[in-house]
């Protein structure tokens, strides 16, 4: 019963509010985009909820999770695309802009959880875990960085892009080749850093994206769910293979329902309260929920995983959110000292 009434909540975070019209003049704006980071955020956090509290409807829905990381990939290259496509000399200020935000909320996660494994559970933390940086902000930053390298090598518009895109699917192929070989043993983003690709291309063709899809919009987003269907059920029974299923037949999965979501989009605005409040601190959210599950399983017992997982959640968007308000006055703060 908890658990549906999850599926419930899902629902309605994303299709509360929505607005339907012939042409979405707002197509993946900021507020359409931040919605849908507040969607995605939560079906990230059911993917890696630990096996002993995992059941058949956290499954399902965690299944998805990969395209949840993809679409931040994807809102973040598609970002740094429209921002240095208005305005070239942009990239002066690249890392001014970035770094802090990054790095700063990364730190004060950090910092927001060592005072609570020190003050209510007495556990020792190495201090050198205050300025760990998650994996994850590592690809990301690595993706930022090739687009960076390519943008001050190649100053034309389109040779940038494209030696970005190539870069990072070189480094998604090496990573997974080294995966395989047991040379590389953290977590890797082999297939949802392709969502950087399809940012940077999507940020480049976003009228012509608009006025395609806006056309015969219903058959196209049918053609696209139905596409999303077939290749879901192909991965489901082929994932085990290595190359074509785990990494090929993902990666045309995660374009597919990526196409399937855009296309909505074209015709369909997002955004609530409740959906616009989540994707506003979806970034702690992410780097938050891996803590609060750790915390939660290491000291305390669950007799029902659905208990554990929506109490995760719960606790997980309410520290978030006091995390935010501290991120906020620290990046205001660091943002004008780089400024002076």
């Amino acid at each position: 019963m908890v658990m549906i009434l999850a599926l419930i909540f899902l629902l309605v975070d994303i299709l509360y509010g929505i607005k339907v019209s012939e042409v979405n003049i707002s197509f993946f704006d900021k507020n359409n985009t931040q919605a849908m980071r507040g969607f995605w955020c939560i079906i990230v956090m059911f993917v890696h909820v630990p096996a002993s509290y995992q059941n058949t409807i956290q499954d399902l829905i965690g299944c998805f999770g990969f395209i949840g990381v993809t679409f931040f990939f994807l809102t973040s290259a598609y970002g740094v695309t429209m921002s240095l496509d208005k305005n070239s000399n942009s990239i002066k200020n690249f890392w001014r802009k970035r770094l802090p935000k990054l790095l700063i909320v990364s730190w004060t996660i950090d910092v927001f959880f060592y005072l609570v494994r020190t003050v209510l559970y007495r556990e020792y933390v190495n201090p050198i875990n205050l300025i760990y940086v998650d994996d994850w902000v590592k690809w990301l930053l690595g993706c930022l960085f090739a687009l960076w390298v390519s943008n001050k090598l190649l100053k034309k518009t389109l040779y940038w892009k494209v030696s970005t895109c190539v870069i990072v699917v070189l480094w998604s192929l090496l990573v997974y080749y080294l995966v395989k070989i047991g040379v590389f043993t953290h977590t890797a983003w082999t297939t949802e850093c392709y969502g950087f690709v399809w940012g940077i291309i999507l940020g480049t063709i976003r009228p012509y994206f608009l006025k395609y899809f806006s056309d015969r919009w219903s058959r196209k987003w049918i053609i696209s769910l139905l596409v999303s269907l077939v290749l879901g059920v192909l991965y489901l029974k082929f994932k085990w293979l290595p190359f074509a299923g785990d990494y090929l037949l993902k990666i045309l999965l995660g374009i597919a329902i990526t196409m399937f979501v855009l296309i909505a989009n074209t015709r369909i605005s997002f955004g609530n309260k409740i959906n616009m409040f989540l994707g506003e601190i979806s970034f702690e959210i992410y780097l938050v929920h891996g803590y609060v599950f750790n915390i939660f399983e290491k000291y305390y017992e669950w007799n029902n995983s659905s208990v554990f997982i929506m109490m995760s959640i719960i606790t997980t968007v309410m520290c978030s959110y006091i995390i935010h308000l501290i991120d906020v006055r620290l990046i205001r703060a660091a943002t004008r000292i780089i400024n002076v």
